[in-house]
Order: C-alpha cells, then structure tokens, then sequence
C-alpha cells in the first residue's frame, strides 16, 4: 500500500498557476458554491484565521477547480451568501421571516466559523422563547375566555387556613386529583 500524499501550496504557488479562478488579480477569488458563482476577495475570505475558507485562500487546503478556474465547494450555494456577508461585515444579515437558519448553521459548522454559528443558535433561541410566550399566551387568553370575569374575583383568604385546594389547577393529569 503506497502512502498517500498531500499537496500543499503556498498562495504564491496557487496564483502563478491561475489559482484566483479564471485569472485577473492575485487579491480576486472565484468561487462556484454549489452551482453558484461568487466573486469576493483574499482578504475577506481570510477574515476568520483558521477557517476552511481561510485555508482555501491561502493555499493551505487544496479545492478542486471547474474548468473555468473557479474554485468548487460542494456545498449549499444559496446559503453560501449569508456566510460570504457574515465574513464581510461579522454580522449575521438575513431577509425578515428566514426560514433555513438550520441550514445555515449547517454550512457555517463546516466552514468553522463559531461565531456565525453562535449567532444563529441566539436567533433560533429566540423564536423558540417567542413561540413558546405565545402559546402560553394563547392557553391563558382559553383560560379567561372558560372562567369568565370571575378568575379576578377569587374570594381573598380570610386567614382560617381551612382554604387547602384553590380552583385554579391547570395542567397535569386526573391521577393527581384527590379520590
């Protein structure tokens, strides 16, 4: 069994080659994300040390290319976007009303970018609390609606501790009624 071997080259190397995708500045990065092309820079690709897309511009980790000279990344292109801004700006910029956070937590996981991930877990977070207020909201809004005008005029305790159960159990199962 031969062993195998690994290609490294240095940015220098990767660009006397055309290693910038299809020519033109040494600072230019052609990049064809599944199926989507994308044009950007060196240094925004370097914005986070020690990424997959870090390593991709600086000739550390080969990327194969297409026959135009674009670098290929077989990965979600449409997401793909959202990364490129988020190395841009580190910021987490999506459209009101985004639906595919978990995928692009997915592909910020497989670029190793922690702080994109981050953010995107604080986001989903968010929604689940939001949407959990508003189911809680809604079972009370039911609740009111069934007791009426009386759950505000619940008798006051007139201190003779023989008030053991109030008539106010929501939730949980009839096995825990008294028999």
């Amino acid at each position: 069994m031969s062993p195998t071997i690994h290609h490294f080259y240095s940015s220098t190397d990767v660009m006397s080659r055309g290693g910038g995708g299809g020519g033109g500045s040494d600072k230019v990065m052609r990049l064809n994300v599944g199926g989507t092309f994308y044009t950007t820079t060196k240094p925004t690709l370097q914005a986070v040390p020690g990424t997959f897309l870090h390593q991709i511009s600086t000739g550390a980790q080969y990327c194969p290319r297409d026959d135009r000279g674009y670098y290929v990344i077989d990965r979600d292109g449409h997401a793909f976007r959202y990364v490129l801004n988020f190395l841009r700006t580190s910021k987490l910029i999506v459209p009101m009303g985004y639906r595919e956070l978990d995928i692009l937590r997915e592909e910020g996981e497989f670029y190793g970018l922690e702080k994109l991930v981050a953010a995107i877990d604080s986001i989903i977070d968010l929604k689940k609390r939001k949407a959990r207020a508003r189911r809680w909201n809604g079972a009370a809004k039911r609740l009111s609606a069934s007791v009426g005008e009386n759950l505000n005029n619940l008798p006051e305790d007139d201190g003779d501790d023989l008030d053991f159960f109030e008539d106010s159990w929501i939730g949980g199962t009839a096995s825990c009624l008294p028999h």
